[in-house]
């Protein structure tokens, strides 16, 4: 019998109809964002199935959220991991674990609230909110708190799906789509991109969970606006997954086989060397939005 996935994830994993109706979504039929994604079966995470031989069960994602934060939407909420069961409850055999890059995108819960973010969780301390900078460093404490959180929403996971083997895929920098060289920004606020995937190879060991190394393969993805995947960059993103699960499981053979077509050209490279994109002219980040986009990249490509 084919295993059962299901999803937990942020924009990057959604798509309209398929995650709940209460939880907002970025990619929909009608392609209202322009990437080409039309349907689920142009997904990462259907590919993923797919390439696997699984089944689909539900996917729990919910665009713009954080791991962190003080209830629903953040990805540590019970609610979330309640929301991979199937339409009659029955649990994953397996669970794709892919989100983070909004943690690293704002710095913090208390910043994601200041800047207005309709994900953020409607319980946010007033106070905490009041003192938070969104287009700011993010504080000496973010990777931590990021990780407790992480591993706190596995551990709802395993509560729902007791017997279901949880892959975590660490995060891969996007490239902004037709630019010939990398463009990711990889301090946004601070804290490198590497810390964040540290953290989460500590949380899932922890958790006992798997993890798929993708930004270890060392390559960018398509995306629209340097983070939001293409229909190519979601093939891209696909192939990471399954190459990383298979060399997870010493599989090589299996991880050349999925990167065989993977462009060389999509390389990750750093040009900048920047401590913080944060206040940095070649960075976007706003009161109320932020790009993981570095200009500087972009000319020294």
């Amino acid at each position: 019998m084919a295993a059962s996935y299901s999803v937990l994830g942020d924009s990057i994993s959604t798509f309209k109809g398929v995650v709940p109706p209460e939880n907002r979504w970025y990619y929909d039929a009608g392609d209202t964002n322009g990437t080409g994604v039309a349907s689920p079966d142009a997904t990462w995470w259907m590919r993923v199935v797919g390439g696997a031989g699984g089944k689909f069960l539900a996917n729990a994602s919910f665009s713009g959220s954080m791991v962190q934060g003080c209830g629903f939407p953040a990805g540590r909420d019970a609610a979330r991991a309640r929301q991979l069961l199937g339409p009659n409850g029955e649990a994953p055999d397996v669970v794709l674990v892919f989100i983070g890059i909004n943690d690293y995108g704002w710095g913090s819960p208390e910043a994601q609230a200041a800047g207005g973010s309709e994900a953020a969780p409607k319980c946010a301390l007033r106070d905490d909110v009041a003192g938070a900078d969104p287009a700011g460093p993010a504080g000496a404490d973010a990777v931590a708190r990021f990780e407790a959180a992480y591993a706190e929403m596995l551990d709802n996971v395993h509560a729902v799906a007791p017997d279901a083997e949880a892959w975590c895929l660490t995060l891969p920098p996007g490239r902004v789509s037709g630019e010939p060289g990398s463009t990711f920004c990889y301090r946004l606020r601070g804290a490198d991109l590497q810390e964040y995937n540290d953290a989460i190879h500590r949380a899932a060991q922890r958790a006992g969970a798997k993890v798929a190394d993708v930004a270890a393969l060392g390559f960018d993805y398509d995306a629209i606006d340097g983070t939001h995947p293409t229909k190519e960059g979601m093939r891209q993103l696909a192939a990471l997954a399954l190459a990383a699960m298979n060399a997870a499981e010493g599989d090589d053979a299996g991880c050349e086989e999925a990167l065989r077509d993977y462009p060389e050209r999509l390389r990750s490279r750093r040009t900048c060397d920047e401590a913080c994109c944060a206040g940095c002219p070649h960075a976007s980040i706003t009161e109320h939005r932020w790009t993981c986009v570095c200009a500087h990249q972009l000319v020294g490509a």
